[in-house]
C-alpha cells in the first residue's frame, strides 16, 4: 500500500486505545498522538470508513472528518484512510494508513515511497475493506486469548452492551429483556413449596392375636383383608385334648360327690368334709379347663380388618403358645407413614400440614398433619430415610375404601420460597458437603 506509518487501535471496556504503531519511534515521541487517536476515534463512532482527501465524488455530507483533516494537516500528508474493524457488528478495532511526500529525517522514506505516495484511490479503499474483513476476527481472537479472564468477561459484557444499543438488535433485546424477566420472578416471587414423599397407610392401632397355648389349628374363618365385628370367631385351635381332661375332671367330680353323699347319709363328718374339698377341687380344675377350652376360639376385640395373616393354608398345623396368627387394626382409626429424604428432614416438625393420594384413589385427596418425626433413620437403596407419623385430618379421613397397606404419594406444605432457590438447593447443598469433605 506504499504507506508511511500505519496505526492500530483498539477498544477496550468503553474506550478506544492505540495499540500498535509501525513506527515505533513515534509511539516512543507521541508525535501526533491525540490527533490520530481522534482520527480512529471519529471513524468507530461513525461505523464507516473514512478517508481524506476525499475521492472525486465523494458527497462531503456523507461524513464527518473533522480529526481526519486535522490529523493530514498536522503530519502534512497526502492521503489518510482509518478502516473500522469489526465483528458480528461490532466494532473491535480501527486500522490508519497515512500517505506523506514530508521527508523528515526521523521518519525517513524511500525515493520509491516518495513517488508512490498519493491519495488513496477506489481500488485501495475496496482491498482495505475486504482486508478489515479477514483481519478483525483474527485480531479479536488474539487478543481475547492474551487477555486474562476477567478482561474476558468484561469484554463479553462490553460487546453485548454496544450489540443492545445497535437498533438492529431487537431480538436480542427481547431476548435479554425476558431473560432477566424470569430471573426476578424466580428470585423475586415466592411460590408455594412442597416436599413430596412416599407414604403408606397403617392403622392407628394394631393388635397381634397370638396362639393362646401350644396346639394345632383347627379352623379358619378370616383372612387378611377381611372385614370384623367385635366378639366374631376368627379362628379356632383343636380342644381334643382339653375335651377329653374336662370329661375326666367332670367324672372325678361326680365321683366325689358320690362320696361326699354318702358320708353325709353316714354321719361321717370327716368323710364328708374330705370328699366337699375334692369335689371343690375337681370344679376349680374343670372351670380352668374350660376356660382354657374358650380361649381356643380366636376372637376380634373391636371393629376392624384383618391386616395381616392368612391361616388357611396352615390348617392342622401346630402352633406354639405366643406365635402370631392374626393382624387386626381398627376399622376408621388410621395413620400415614411418610418416608422422608434425608435433606428435608430438618424443615420439618411436628403440626405442618400435608396432603396424600392414594394409588387406589387417585381422584381422591386425604389431608395430613405430622403427628411424629421418628428421630432413627433407616437405610435403603435410595439413601437414607426418615419416617414420619401423620394423621389423616378433614372429610378424606373417613372416605370409603380405605385399607391398611394403601400406598402413595404425599406433598407436604412448606413457607413460600422462590423458584430458584428451589432448583438450586439441592446441588448447593451437594456441594456445600463435597467442600467440607475435601477442603
Amino acid at each position: 500500500m506504499q504507506c508511511h506509518r500505519v496505526s492500530l487501535g483498539w477498544v477496550s471496556g468503553q474506550t478506544l486505545r492505540l495499540r500498535v504503531l509501525s513506527d515505533g519511534v513515534l509511539l516512543e515521541e507521541g508525535v501526533a498522538l491525540p490527533e490520530l487517536h481522534q482520527a480512529m476515534l471519529e471513524a468507530a463512532h461513525q461505523q464507516k470508513m473514512l478517508s481524506w482527501p476525499l475521492l472525486q465524488g465523494a458527497d462531503p455530507t456523507s461524513a464527518i472528518t473533522m480529526a481526519h483533516q486535522t490529523l493530514s494537516r498536522v503530519q502534512g500528508l497526502s492521503g489518510l484512510v482509518t478502516v473500522p474493524l469489526a465483528q458480528d457488528g461490532v466494532i473491535m478495532g480501527t486500522l490508519t494508513l497515512e500517505r506523506t511526500t514530508q521527508v523528515d529525517s526521523l521518519r525517513p522514506i524511500s525515493f520509491g515511497q516518495q513517488q508512490a505516495a498519493k491519495v488513496f484511490s477506489n481500488e485501495d479503499l475496496a482491498w482495505l475493506t475486504r482486508l478489515a474483513e479477514l483481519m478483525a476476527p483474527a485480531l479479536s481472537l488474539r487478543y481475547r486469548l492474551e487477555q486474562p479472564w476477567y478482561e474476558r468477561g468484561r469484554g463479553w459484557v462490553e460487546s453485548l452492551r454496544l450489540r443492545l444499543a445497535d437498533p438492529r438488535e431487537r431480538p436480542l433485546r427481547w431476548s435479554v429483556l425476558a431473560f432477566f424477566g424470569i430471573m426476578s420472578f424466580g428470585i423475586g416471587l415466592p411460590l408455594p413449596y412442597q416436599v413430596t414423599a412416599t407414604a403408606r397407610l397403617e392403622g392407628a392401632v394394631q393388635r397381634v392375636m397370638s396362639a393362646p397355648q401350644d396346639g394345632y389349628l383347627r379352623e379358619a374363618h378370616v383372612h387378611a383383608g377381611d372385614v370384623v365385628k367385635a366378639g366374631q370367631v376368627l379362628a379356632e385351635m383343636s380342644d381334643d385334648e382339653l375335651q377329653s381332661s374336662l370329661r375326666a375332671r367332670a367324672a372325678e367330680a361326680a365321683q366325689h360327690e358320690n362320696a361326699f353323699a354318702e358320708a353325709f347319709a353316714r354321719g361321717d363328718r370327716a368323710q364328708a368334709v374330705m370328699a366337699q374339698s375334692k369335689l371343690n377341687e375337681a370344679r376349680a380344675q374343670m372351670s380352668l379347663i374350660e376356660q382354657q377350652i374358650a380361649r381356643l376360639k380366636i376372637v376380634s376385640p373391636f371393629d376392624g380388618v384383618v391386616i395381616a395373616g392368612d391361616l388357611r393354608q396352615q390348617l392342622g398345623a401346630p402352633v406354639k403358645r405366643g406365635d402370631n396368627l392374626l393382624t387386626l387394626a381398627p376399622g376408621l382409626d388410621w395413620r400415614v407413614v411418610l418416608d422422608i429424604d434425608e435433606s428435608d428432614i430438618a424443615s420439618l416438625s411436628k403440626g405442618q400440614m400435608a396432603r396424600l393420594r392414594l394409588a387406589a384413589m387417585p381422584d381422591q385427596t386425604i389431608g395430613l398433619m405430622l403427628n411424629r418425626v421418628t428421630p432413627v433413620a433407616r437405610s435403603t437403596p435410595n439413601g437414607v430415610r426418615y419416617e414420619i407419623e401423620a394423621l389423616p385430618t378433614g372429610a378424606g379421613a373417613g372416605a370409603k375404601g380405605l385399607r391398611p397397606g394403601l400406598q402413595g404419594v404425599a406433598r407436604i406444605d412448606m413457607p413460600p420460597r422462590p423458584l430458584l432457590w428451589r432448583a438450586a438447593d439441592r446441588a448447593w447443598q451437594w456441594l456445600s458437603m463435597q467442600a467440607w469433605t475435601f477442603l
